[in-house]
């Protein structure tokens, strides 16, 4: 019975031209915008691989650069960096950190100097050098140390808001007490992030202890906050397995 419905249905349609047009029109329609939307999405995807590898090879990224001519020459960022105590309240609404006896004695301080050349393809806007254990390490301006330690107060990054455009060069120096534990050997102490002038956002791994870095990779804006911001830090010390 059902064999006989589709044998008269197509004799009908066979039989009325208009129809026959009509059908095999929208069929070749749906063909059609099958195929343009296969072609839209392999071409975007191929756009998304071309942009990927665009970024890339045009990344910014720095390097460690020894013999420079004129060190006066270039920018200077001065840093601290130091262990501390973090003391956490009963009813877990604050937290203090207490630092060494003496913080702030700058005649005790050691000074590890590094040059950073920018040897990328792109500008970098600005940049933040970050301790990465936040758990054990804070870092600063070298001069904001006593604001922190008398309000008991930690900090994780330094804000360079400044260009460092490309083939130019930085000088970091970081002092430290000899006695105070900033050294890693399993992992980075530092990284450094920046934006380039496309508005791209990426971190770089510094290993101090090494004297190393290793190659930049692409972050999203809530990593770099995490980085440069206090806010998640104290929620772990308040409530340490989220560390």
């Amino acid at each position: 019975m059902f064999g006989g419905n589709m044998k008269e249905i197509l004799n009908y349609i066979n039989n009325n031209a208009i129809l026959a047009s009509l059908l095999t029109l929208l069929v070749s329609t749906i063909i059609q915008i099958f195929f343009r939307r296969s072609d839209r999405k392999y071409n975007e995807k191929q756009e998304k691989k071309k942009n990927k590898r665009n970024q890339f090879e045009n990344k910014p990224e720095f390097v460690i650069v020894n013999g420079l001519d004129n060190y006066e020459s270039i920018p200077h960022i001065d840093l601290f960096m130091t262990d501390f105590i973090a003391n956490v309240a009963k009813d877990k609404t604050n937290v203090e950190f207490y630092y060494f006896k003496d913080v702030l004695n700058k005649e005790k301080y050691k000074h590890l100097r590094f040059c950073l050349k920018n040897i990328g393809n792109t500008d970098i806007d600005y940049l933040d050098i970050c301790v990465t254990s936040q758990r054990n390490n804070m870092l600063c301006d070298v001069e904001s140390i006593k604001l922190f330690v008398e309000n008991k107060a930690v900090n994780y990054n330094y804000l360079f808001d400044r260009k460092v455009l490309k083939g130019t060069s930085i000088l970091i120096d970081i002092a430290y007490l000899p006695d105070s534990k900033i050294f890693s050997s399993l992992s980075s102490e530092l990284s450094i992030l920046f934006r380039d002038s496309y508005g791209n956002l990426y971190a770089q791994p510094f290993f101090l202890q090494r004297e190393n870095l290793y190659a930049p990779r692409a972050i999203t804006y809530k990593e770099y906050n995490i980085y440069t911001k206090t806010d998640t830090a104290l929620e772990c010390f308040k409530n340490p397995v989220l560390w």
